[in-house]
């Protein structure tokens, strides 16, 4: 997807919104599953009025990670960033109108969040770089902070 689509996607998505958290999700343990966490340490570096919750330090794995967030996710529009491994998707990113069902990339039922998601599509995990990872989440990361920041 060009950046100009995805930003204009994402600002129809969220622009109008009030109360915007975003929740990234990943864990930092893996390569090819720390988008969610990246993208969390990018937006935390640029946006300190937002509640971003999952970084590289914080990460964000299923329900369980969320209960001390419950309270602050009541009545938000949540925003939730993840890893989709599927070979079809192919290193491209996807804005859907839905929930991130967690831990789904093998077959767990981790909890579902998110009003809208933005996965970053993952299509070979074995052999995906750090440069590429990075590479991604920063797209992820400069829509985000383009919608923010300049709307």
């Amino acid at each position: 997807m060009k950046f100009r689509d995805y930003v204009s996607i994402l600002k129809r998505k969220i622009q109008t919104k009030e109360n915007v958290v975003y929740v990234c999700i990943g864990s930092s343990r893996f390569l090819w599953d720390s988008v969610g966490p990246f993208v969390g340490s990018f937006l935390k570096e640029k946006m300190s009025n937002k509640l971003i919750i999952g970084d590289m330090n914080n990460n964000i794995c299923d329900k369980k990670d969320l209960l001390f967030y419950y309270p602050k996710l009541k009545n938000k529009y949540i925003v939730a960033i993840d890893a989709a491994i599927n070979n079809e998707l192919k290193n491209d990113i996807y804005v859907n109108n839905n929930y991130i069902a967690m831990g789904t990339a093998f077959n767990y039922n981790k909890g579902n969040i998110g009003n809208v998601c933005i996965k970053a599509g993952i299509s070979n995990w074995q052999t995906i770089t750090l440069s590429e990872v990075k590479d991604i989440s920063q797209f992820i990361a400069r829509g985000i902070l383009n919608c923010e920041l300049y709307s």
